[in-house]
């Protein structure tokens, strides 16, 4: 896959692939990965949110301001050990993203399709922040600084404020009864706007029907999954991020079945936002260089050097993909046997 100013989702084996797939899906309704924690009533404020996502059940309308553009959406959810949900467009091209369980079905306006396995069961709200540790204090400044209304339910607004320029921060709106996430700003550190989404109308415990959670059905909808199977790393990862910014921290590493040897996909986290960095051997149409490309708050640096590509990619500030994707270095390989 090519990262550069413009980004293609060109399919290919291995990682290539389910980096392609992480981009489609934040272009299709731009959706954030994020983890959030905060000590004090803060923290328990977040850690029932997060809870609430994932157990309620709900539906309802959105509206998702991003890239200078405003899209409307609906929402399906069903909660419970197997989540079920279904996020669709209500203006421009018809797309649509549903999910069962781990299972996520990104659906084109032209009715082709990809699947993909989210291993953490990640949702469809857009900038939906879950429930980490408790050490992010030391980054962000974390208050209750109101109150206020939206979709016709009473909230508490909490704001997250990055204490440097390595992460973005967050005004979230939370029903005052359930801890549902009604509204969410992401911010840099000068509290400027740079997406938010906010349900406009929404009915918390009413369960979706089956049909409303289940895609539309398209004689057009022929296309072949693309799963993206990945394996827990047995062995200590063959990369390392040299000095990364401050709070980053390696978090999981994995790599793909599909992929060369060598292969690896590692998570750095914060403890609120999360950076991904895939690592794949060097194809033959890969030119060697470094890239930087931006979607809303998607940010995505590619390098190719000697016989690998590296790719860091989140919903962070530029200087942080770039910072992470420059302090890459490879050790000593590991034997595939080592892996499994």
């Amino acid at each position: 896959m090519s990262v550069s100013l413009s980004i293609s989702t060109e399919r290919r084996p291995g990682f290539g692939n389910a980096v392609a797939i992480s981009l489609l899906f934040a272009l299709l309704f731009g959706v954030s990965s994020h983890v959030l924690a905060q000590s004090g009533d803060a923290r328990g404020m977040l850690a029932a949110m997060a809870d609430a996502v994932r157990t309620l059940d709900y539906q309802g309308s959105l509206v998702y301001q991003h890239e200078g553009r405003v899209d409307t959406l609906r929402v399906f959810h069903a909660g419970g050990s197997l989540e079920r949900e279904r996020l669709i467009s209500l203006n421009g091209p018809r797309r649509e993203v549903v999910r069962n369980g781990n299972t996520v079905t990104c659906i084109e306006a032209d009715g082709s399709a990809t699947v993909y396995s989210s291993s953490k069961g990640q949702g469809l709200l857009p900038l939906v922040p879950l429930a980490g540790d408790g050490s992010i204090g030391e980054y962000y400044r974390i208050q209750l600084i109101s109150t206020d209304r939206v979709a016709g339910y009473d909230a508490d607004v909490l704001e997250v404020l990055p204490r440097d320029g390595f992460r973005y921060g967050y005004r979230l709106w939370l029903d005052r009864g359930t801890r549902l996430l009604l509204r969410s700003t992401v911010i840099d550190d000068q509290r400027r706007t740079l997406e938010q989404f906010m349900f406009v109308a929404l009915e918390i415990g009413t369960l979706p029907s089956d049909t409303d959670l289940l895609p539309r059905q398209s004689p057009l909808l022929t296309s072949k999954a693309a799963q993206m199977d990945e394996m827990q790393l047995r062995s200590p990862s063959q990369w390392q991020v040299l000095a990364p910014p401050p709070g980053y921290r390696y978090v999981s590493g994995r790599r793909s079945v599909q992929g060369g040897q060598g292969s690896e996909h590692l998570v750095y986290s914060d403890g609120l936002a999360n950076v991904s960095i895939y690592l794949e051997p060097r194809e033959g149409t890969d030119a060697a260089g470094v890239s930087l490309a931006r979607r809303g708050t998607l940010n995505v640096f590619s390098r190719v050097e000697g016989e690998w590509r590296m790719t860091v990619l989140g919903n962070v500030p530029a200087t942080t993909v770039t910072s992470i994707g420059r302090a890459l270095r490879r050790s000593e390989p590991v034997s595939e046997t080592d892996q499994r």
